[in-house]
């Protein structure tokens, strides 16, 4: 669901990419995006604002300071929040700029917990701990810059994680004007699509006039490998398979060699129902392969499981594969294993009858588990899932697509003690995982690298004939490394020396390494949108919970500066959750902010002046 900014969303050979899948494209059709007006005149420089050379002060007469927290290891992203903080002091404030890991971000400004009296009356879980007023974060901010969300461009519906009050990642407090969350109902309930285009249409023009994040830009992963390595491709969806690649030695497909990635933080965790992030789930995806995957086509390929409509988009059905085998004692991956992780940890009774010690069930994946009704186990391979609605998109959302699994015995076994379960040694060393991924767990060092063998009994190499000669031996690597390199020069340096197999090409070294004989450069589609967050929680500042407070910092943002310079053109403008190349984007609903006449300081500051409390003005 969310990624750090600064790293590539490429997985290498480890078959799932990104939690929940990815989806997204090349967002390469141009065109300045900007429909639907703004009230403010064009006054990009402030010339005649006689607010121009004030400060922006509070109750006591001081200037009003602001917390920009972002994350570290790339020069990009660092210049990219330097140039948000000048863009914001030119408006009154005084910035603040503090940089972390992604790891401190996620857990220390992302996380937030109740500070009222009591319970919560109510808690999506740790990023979204209950009401904006009664929450807040460990660490203080006002903004944050570094994490990328997936807009998913394929099932649209699937954004509630993000945009409603009790969204689960909803960690910056947005309360919408609107009530989004029927109108993802009803979109996933109708199959008309000509109704379907026009309820996405108008969610995305209510999201960027209401401004919860200043939705920055987006683009493509680029992508450094060595050029020996075959397989990668350019092509949105294309690179599910990516066990199969391997290192072109001069004799063709063998298993040779060690993969190692480079990458910019470490995971978070290894204990799956509570991952929210990317590097963490890549590096589970090396033992699990998850459920399915889904092609450039919008194909289900079978990886466990394949899933299959009766026929109404109600109701599916799901068949493993008969040759799955759990680590340890815990036998045969079964239809019972899913539905009892389903009921009780998942829990679609969203929580409400659970079997552990804690309020709520030791999984942050509840939300999207919530429109399931019913999981029946009919048969020792096959279950059925039954929706509270129709959705004939199902199959492409971020609930089974990607999903993975644990034993049925093994959370028995730890049933009541959630914190047991989290710690245990069957998740924090994967020992449970069998033949079910490509490769087996070796050893984690914190903070320094994941290493995973290969897996001699991986379960795919018996369905090659099924799923083409390729798999028949696959993976094609005797070792798979994250090797973490925080620093982007050291991360470059080692791609180019080749100590590393692959890391993510900032834009302002796309060139370099494409000049470079020994590295292929890739521009791989991907659907993730970087955004500036806006903290409405109770450590933010307060005026961010007015939405023309958020339009005024957002409209004040140069984007064509940041996309045409900053990212060297290799990235798009953007201005609500959507790319511009969706089919369920219309520009005529769209408020643009931080564009040509909509970048306005001028008009910024007026907003300012007449939009915050009466506690605050220039001075």
């Amino acid at each position: 669901m969310i990624g750090a900014l600064a790293a590539s969303g490429v997985a290498g050979v480890a078959g799932c990419v990104n939690l929940g899948g990815g989806d997204g494209s090349d967002g390469s059709d141009g065109g300045d995006g900007n429909g639907g007006g703004n009230s403010s005149s064009g006054n990009g420089n402030g010339d005649g604002d006689d607010l121009a050379d004030s400060d922006l002060v509070g109750p006591e007469g001081e200037q009003v300071a602001l917390t920009l927290v972002y994350t570290e290891g790339s020069d990009f992203v660092a210049t990219t929040a330097e140039f948000i903080g000048q863009e914001l002091e030119a408006l009154g404030f005084s910035m603040e700029l503090e940089t972390v890991t992604f790891d401190q971000l996620l857990q220390q400004y992302v996380q937030n917990r109740y500070t009222g009296d009591g319970e919560p009356e109510w808690s999506a879980g740790p990023n979204n701990a209950g009401p904006r007023e009664e929450t807040a974060s460990a660490e203080q901010w006002d903004l944050m810059f570094g994490i990328r969300f997936n807009t998913y461009p394929r099932t649209p519906a699937s954004i509630d994680a993000f945009w409603t009050e009790r969204s689960p990642t909803n960690y910056y407090g947005y309360v919408p004007q609107a009530d989004l969350a029927s109108m993802f109902q009803e979109f996933r309930t109708t199959t008309d699509t000509a109704r379907r285009e026009e309820i996405m249409a108008e969610v995305f023009g209510i999201l960027s006039e209401d401004q919860p994040v200043n939705f920055l830009s987006m683009r493509d992963d680029i992508a450094g490998y060595r050029s020996k390595v075959v397989g990668p491709e350019e092509e949105f969806g294309a690179n599910w398979d990516s066990t199969t690649w391997y290192f072109d030695e001069g004799s063709g497909r063998t298993v040779a060699g060690e993969w190692i990635s480079g990458s910019t933080t470490d995971a978070r965790s290894l204990y799956f129902p509570e991952i929210n992030d990317v590097p963490s789930s890549n590096r589970v995806g090396l033992t699990l392969d998850g459920a399915y995957a889904v092609d450039e086509n919008n194909e289900v390929q079978p990886l466990w499981l394949d899933i299959s409509d009766t026929g109404d988009g109600q109701v599916y059905v799901c068949t493993l594969r008969d040759n799955l085998q759990w680590g340890g004692d815990f036998g045969q991956m079964t239809a019972e294993d899913w539905v009892y992780q389903t009921r009780n940890v998942h829990t679609i009774d969203g929580g409400q009858d659970h079997p552990w010690n804690e309020d709520t069930p030791p999984s942050t994946q509840t939300s999207d588990w919530e429109q399931i009704e019913n999981i029946e186990q009919t048969g020792e391979l096959e279950f059925q899932i039954e929706l509270a609605e129709l959705n004939p998109s199902f199959p492409l959302e971020p609930v089974l697509w990607g999903a993975y699994c644990a034993p049925k015995a093994l959370y028995e076994k730890y049933v009541p003690n959630a914190e047991d379960l989290r710690q245990s040694e069957e998740f924090n060393q994967l020992t449970f995982t069998g033949n079910l991924g490509p490769f087996e767990f070796e050893r984690w060092e914190r903070s320094a690298e994941f290493v995973a063998t290969r897996n001699d009994e991986y379960y795919m190499r018996a369905h090659a004939d099924e799923m083409g000669e390729e798999w028949a031996d696959a993976p094609y690597v005797e070792e798979y490394t994250y090797r973490v390199i925080s620093e982007q020069a050291t991360r470059l340096e080692a791609l180019r020396q080749g100590e590393i197999t692959n890391t993510g090409i900032p834009p302002d070294r796309f060139q370099d390494f494409t000049d470079f004989e020994e590295v292929d450069v890739y521009q791989i589609p991907q659907p993730f949108l970087s955004i500036v967050a806006y903290n409405q929680r109770a450590n933010g500042w307060p005026e961010l919970r007015t939405r023309e407070v958020r339009q005024a910092l957002s409209m004040s943002v140069n984007k064509r500066e940041v996309t045409e310079q900053i990212y060297r053109g290799l990235a798009e403008w953007t201005h609500t959750f959507q790319p511009r190349w969706s089919q369920w984007y219309d520009d005529s609903q769209v408020t643009p902010f931080g564009v040509d006449d909509s970048y306005d300081k001028a008009g910024a500051r007026r907003m300012l002046a007449e939009h915050t409390s009466s506690d605050f003005g220039y001075e």
